[in-house]
């Protein structure tokens, strides 16, 4: 028997998704839609972040941010602005524009909410590259308060992604998390802050 049919034989429903991917089960590869295949996005390809890890973290914040107190701050102050300014990456994977998705979501999210009103920083873009070009260098928060009055607006929020890289003689483990703040742009105050975690693993049995 071959590696790949002993794979199959022992993990059949673990490599059911993948298999559309592989001709490791004995089938040929194909494309499909994930309307196809409902369940394309369950299993993960590898310890590398994926949309499902990011859209958990991005979930798991959110649902802290609508608890905090700066929400009821928000109310009183009758929707003020705000912008999303930059979601740094301190991880080692090339997931720019992954965290650009987010950072678009995340102001779905606060639009459609109703609190606040919601000032894009890609209609900005001067701004927007001086912060990606601080990004590069390595992100400075006390630039945030002057981006954000650059933009006109009266609250903004920021990030980063970071990592914990672990190996073992027969595992890899990465942790990463999400972690978020709000700041007053007036006082440079952090009114929220919030990290949220998810974690991705190969184990060799």
């Amino acid at each position: 028997m071959s590696p790949s049919s002993s794979i199959c034989s022992r993990f059949p429903a673990l490599l059911l998704p993948i298999a559309l991917f592989s001709v490791g089960c004995g089938s040929s590869p194909r494309v499909v839609r994930g309307s196809e295949e409902p369940g394309i996005d369950v299993p993960a390809f590898g310890t590398g972040l994926d949309k499902r890890d990011l859209d958990e973290m991005l979930q798991k914040n959110l649902a802290a941010l609508w608890r905090a107190p700066v929400v009821a701050r928000w109310h009183n102050e009758n929707r003020p602005t705000v912008s999303i300014l930059a979601i740094h990456n301190e991880t080692s994977e090339h997931i720019e524009s992954s965290l650009r998705s987010l950072i678009s979501d995340f102001e779905t999210e606060l639009i459609n909410s109703g609190r606040v009103r919601v000032v894009s920083l890609e209609n900005q873009p001067e701004l927007m590259q001086e912060v990606r070009n601080q990004q590069g260098d390595g992100f400075d928060p006390t630039q945030v308060a002057r981006w954000g009055k650059q933009l006109g607006v009266r609250y903004v929020v920021t990030g980063k992604v970071f990592s914990v890289d672990e190996r073992a003689q027969n595992a890899r483990r990465v942790q990463y998390a999400l972690f978020m703040q709000v700041l007053d742009v007036e006082t440079s105050e952090v009114l929220f802050q919030n990290k949220a975690d998810t974690t991705k693993a190969i184990v060799n049995d």
